[in-house]
């Protein structure tokens, strides 16, 4: 069984979670100056494009093992 797609899907997605999780690490420690901190707060895309990245990877998971199994 190739599990390379697989394989690069998670490694992505793990990629954008995390750079996402630190980013509002990082905004709620107060590094970031007052300019970009207000753009998280009134910006919450990034949170929820991370969100939405992990539900459709994690939907594909099965299909990519079905495709497999043949």
């Amino acid at each position: 069984m190739d599990t390379r797609p697989l394989r690069v899907m998670l490694i992505v997605t793990m990629t954008v979670f995390l750079l996402v999780c630190v980013a509002f690490l990082l905004q709620h420690l107060g590094v970031y100056a007052d300019g970009v901190d207000a753009w998280f707060e009134d910006n919450q895309w990034l949170m929820w494009t991370s969100v939405g990245l992990m539900l459709a990877s994690a939907s594909a998971i099965p299909l990519l093992s079905l495709g497999q199994d043949r």
